[in-house]
């Protein structure tokens, strides 16, 4: 990172379920930041493409994934930015990523394949996604967890959602011992949440609290029928024309917010010293959502 603004910021977002709000998350918090002046990179390694379909991209329509982890191909020649929310580049997935393993070559260290394209990236862009498969021995996933310098973990208050996130914390555990001491858990996200304390919520902060300290996110993404609503249209909140007057666009503001605070100040951070930032509550019922969804039609 240089100066006050972060550079090359490399993110792995997972669980090793999948449902659990992961990809909303990461195109929004991608978005969110983009609204506060950022230039992300979101690099679709899921072969089922959820961040490829929830920004619009129609399948199989561009060369992407598979061609930056097999070929020479790079990360400015395969960005999509046509249509995209504000500050936000995709390098899009389709299902033929599933046979990556096929076409590289029997020699290169399947660990390593994302070390070319994210060398490059670092350059461009201030934060780089890696959204991946809920698969944990996925090449793909393996290369984003041996690569990455922050992991954040996606949680809902459901059964399913809590044994993913304890196989991922003994996931990350593994690497870390294994391939990539530098991995750092950034934060878990807390999603679909009704606001109303629950045994299954409890349950999930008592797991993050006892396994990683101060790692969970003080924001909170609540339920909202706009978010499945949008990944059928392709589209992110920050695309709507009132985005603002929806309580959980405001709520990824906060959460983009959070993540800045915590790469800026990375030694604070992982030492547990960070002050938390002071956020206004974005709470309440959402507003509008109708009238934001028709205006956008």
């Amino acid at each position: 990172m240089t100066g006050n603004k972060p550079l090359g910021v490399l993110i792995a977002v997972g669980n090793q379920k999948g449902g659990v709000g992961k990809t909303t998350n990461t195109v929004h918090i991608a978005a969110a930041l983009g609204q506060r002046g950022h230039k992300s990179l979101v690099i679709d390694l899921d072969p089922a493409a959820g961040a490829t379909k929830h920004l619009g991209v129609p399948e199989n329509s561009f060369a992407g994934s598979l061609e930056l982890l097999s070929t020479d191909e790079t990360v400015e020649s395969l960005a999509i930015t046509d249509k995209m929310p504000k500050g936000v580049h995709l390098i899009s997935s389709r299902p033929q990523l599933s046979e990556l393993d096929t076409v590289l070559s029997k020699y290169v260290d399947r660990t390593r394949i994302l070390d070319r394209p994210i060398a490059l990236a670092r350059e461009k862009f201030d934060f780089i996604f890696l959204d991946t498969a809920p698969a944990a021995a996925a090449t793909t996933t393996v290369a984003a967890y041996s690569t990455a310098e922050w992991f954040l973990l996606s949680a809902f208050p459901h059964p399913l959602s809590l044994g993913g996130l304890t196989e991922a914390f003994n996931d990350i555990a593994d690497v870390r011992k294994h391939r990539n001491p530098g991995l750092e858990v950034l934060g878990v996200v807390f999603t679909n949440v009704d606001g109303r304390a629950t045994r299954l919520r409890a349950q999930l902060e008592t797991v993050v609290h006892e396994a990683l300290p101060q790692r969970r996110f003080e924001t909170y993404i609540s339920q909202a029928v706009v978010l499945p609503d949008l990944s059928g249209r392709g589209k992110t909140l920050f695309q709507l024309p009132r985005y603002n007057k929806l309580a959980v666009a405001r709520q990824y503001i906060r959460l983009a917010q959070e993540v800045e605070h915590r790469v800026m100040n990375r030694g604070a951070f992982l030492a547990g010293t960070l002050a938390p930032l002071v956020l206004k509550d974005v709470g309440g019922p959402e507003e509008q959502v109708e009238e934001a969804l028709a205006a956008n039609a």
